[in-house]
């Protein structure tokens, strides 16, 4: 009997070291812990974003410039999304926290979001056409439509992620969080190597009927394809694993209850696809706390790892929004010598789209290049600390941009531009898993333990809205005082570089074996008097 007895104490420790951090609200929650398979079906929400910004950094600017926007305007374009980005991104965070629908926490908001990527893929596609339909003589219709097209998809790409990792997070084993987020890295590779494919083929080809005329364009063709690709990888997302509701019952577990007895004991009577323990917040807030106090104690009691971490990620993003915005359009113009508002049947214009095609074979190179990093990850932490890491993926790739903006030779901008995918790697999964590590690691921390997960991973990703609005208001600027984008491309790299300095600031938590062992022991212990005072 003492035998058994101490069994099931030793099974119900290990289940509780992977407990959610409580909600805000007090109310009650049940941990659902993912397979392997369905973290992978899961993480398919980071290939849908893959394939939307493929289509999106590949064509939108060229699509701009050709319908004769001024050089000043064209980075404007990116401040929309942004602002409203800034202002509801830490709300939809605290909400998707605090949400008790039916059908989860985090999946309405996916949903939500997966509707509007898909509407605007087709806006931007078919913008054009529907414009001149509307007001033939003018382009302004097809401007406009394609400037509410692009915000929209815009602001879905980049909303998207907070609820998506905050899902990701509610359902990975404690200590699986880098993991995690590297399946997340490859799957979007993977994505982007299809998406870039797409968009660097000539779809004219197959569409052009025997007059001459074509059915559909290939920039119609390119967005409508991406708009299903997208599509059909959220729902695979959506329908991956459980997202448990947050029951605003807190009614306290009784031996009767199957689920809170087998989780108490750490057994489970029945084979299901996910392991299932139950929590009990015990906060002293008060359920009617609302969402803006939520995220105004998110902003205004940040701690100081996640505050360096937010800034670093702020200026990677900044460098990286502005490499992406301007490279295919760089290709065109400073390395084939195009111009984008010549004749359509120009050599100039040929040119142009030569070099914006090329630009985009150069992303399939660098999708490639992010699942092989992000693939090796894994392994090279274990000799590498996240420091270096992240100090080599920010400012040894910004000397590389800087190098690029002084030397325009082809091979040079293509193997430069294939070289973003290991800053890429790094930016799309360290900084996240860090935040979700700081959650567990400072559990304990006064600093750490009213914060919810949802509202911090909206913080950081605030950070990619930021740097849109750097890019909106600077970078056009910057290439009209300069008279070149090879001047865009030098802020690019100045940007990564600042990055990479800050990460000298990052807290990189211990890795020792004795000391994880010993935080997990204190943690299961500490969850047990919690159960046993509750019962």
């Amino acid at each position: 009997m003492a035998i058994d007895q101490d069994q099931n104490e030793s099974k119900g420790i290990d289940k509780l070291q992977e407990n959610l951090p409580n909600p805000e609200d007090g109310s009650t929650l049940r941990k659902v812990n993912a397979k392997p398979y369905q973290m992978v079906m899961l993480c398919c929400f980071s290939a849908a974003l893959g394939v939307g910004y493929s289509a999106q950094s590949a064509y939108v600017t060229p699509i701009l410039a050709r319908l004769g926007v001024p050089l000043r305007y064209l980075t404007f374009v990116w401040a929309a999304s942004p602002i409203v980005g800034l202002i509801t991104q830490p709300f939809i965070g605290s909400m998707s926290d605090r949400c008790t629908s039916k059908w989860g926490r985090r999946r309405p908001f996916i949903l939500a979001f997966a509707i509007g990527i898909l509407l605007g893929l087709l806006l931007i596609g078919f913008g054009r056409d529907i414009g001149l339909a509307i007001l033939p003589s003018q382009n302004t219709v097809a401007i406009v439509l394609i400037i509410i097209g692009n915000g929209i998809l815009d602001y879905g790409l980049d909303a998207s992620q907070g609820p998506a990792r905050a899902y990701l997070y509610d359902v990975t084993p404690e200590g699986q969080e880098q993991r995690a987020h590297i399946i997340c890295t490859i799957l979007m590779a993977a994505a982007n190597v299809v998406g870039y494919t797409i968009c660097a083929i000539d779809w004219d080809i197959l569409f052009t009927r025997g007059d001459g005329s074509v059915a559909m364009t290939s920039v119609q063709f390119v967005f409508l394809i991406s708009g299903i690709l997208s599509t059909i990888a959220f729902i695979i997302c959506l329908i991956s694993v459980e997202d448990v509701p947050l029951q605003k019952s807190k009614q306290q577990p009784t031996k009767n209850d199957p689920i809170a007895s087998n989780a108490a004991n750490g057994i489970s009577d029945r084979k299901v696809d996910v392991e299932i323990t139950t929590t009990e917040d015990h906060h002293s807030e008060s359920e009617s706390c609302s969402c803006i106090k939520s995220v105004f104690r998110g902003f205004i009691g940040i701690p100081k790892e996640l505050m360096f971490l937010v800034i670093m990620n702020m200026l990677s993003w900044t460098g990286f929004i502005t490499f992406f915005v301007i490279y295919t359009d760089f290709i065109g113009i400073e390395v084939y010598k195009g111009d984008p508002t010549a004749a359509s049947n120009s050599t100039a214009y040929g040119l142009y789209t030569a070099g914006v095609k090329t630009g985009s074979w150069a992303f399939v190179g660098y999708a490639i290049v992010t699942g092989i990093y992000a693939l090796s990850l894994d392994f090279i932490q274990r000799y590498i600390s996240i420091r270096i890491l992240l100090v080599f993926g920010y400012g040894v790739i910004g000397g590389l941009v800087i190098l690029m903006s002084q030397i325009n030779s082809l091979p040079l901008v293509i193997a430069i531009g294939c070289s973003i995918g290991v800053n890429f790697a790094t930016m799309f999964s360290i900084p996240y898993a860090l935040v979700g590590e700081y959650h567990v690691y400072f559990k304990g921390d006064p600093r750490w333990q009213n914060r919810g997960f949802g509202i911090d991973s909206a913080i950081l990703n605030s950070c990619f809205y930021v740097g849109q609005l750097i890019v909106a208001f600077c970078v056009g600027g910057i290439i009209e005082a300069a008279g070149s984008r090879s001047a865009a491309v030098l802020f690019s790299g100045v940007c990564y570089v600042a990055g990479g300095l800050m990460a000298f600031t990052i807290t990189v938590l211990p890795t020792n074996d004795s000391q994880d062992t010993e935080r997990k022991i204190e943690s299961a212990k500490e969850n047990v008097e919690k159960i046993e005072t509750t019962v």
